[in-house]
């Protein structure tokens, strides 16, 4: 990220604890060292909010859990499917035959997507 000097002052609006980022630092790490060994194994994820999710350990970074879920024929809210056709508009349209209305899609081939989950929005990792 640059920067841009215009001669005026910046007002801080939030600046976190030295305390609180060397904290994070020590969480991050901690995921990295408990998530290594269990690559490729089946968990349940739990997040700060309270949601859960069951798959595949597909891989870890710096900033995310990457979770392989099966979607079962329905793609997760928010997911963009390539297998879904694009229909600007209900009714009928150029091709012959009935438009597909919402859900469920027909989804990639094997069923699964990688959910990236945020690692300080993690609350428990268990194995299945």
């Amino acid at each position: 990220m640059s920067t841009y000097n215009t001669g005026q002052q910046n007002n801080v609006i939030y600046q976190a604890d030295p305390a609180v980022i060397r904290h994070l630092h020590g969480v991050r790490d901690s995921l990295h060292q408990s998530c290594r060994p269990y690559l490729n194994h089946q968990v349940s994820v739990q997040t700060l909010d309270g949601l859960v999710h069951e798959g595949t350990l597909a891989g870890v970074d710096n900033k995310h859990l990457y979770l392989n879920v099966a979607v079962n024929g329905q793609m997760p809210r928010g997911y963009y499917n390539p297998y879904q056709p694009y229909h600007p508009h209900p009714g009928p349209g150029p091709y012959p035959g009935p438009h597909p209305g919402p859900g469920p899609y027909p989804g990639p081939p094997n069923n699964n997507v990688i959910l990236p989950l945020v690692l300080f929005e993690l609350l428990a990792i268990s194995l299945l």
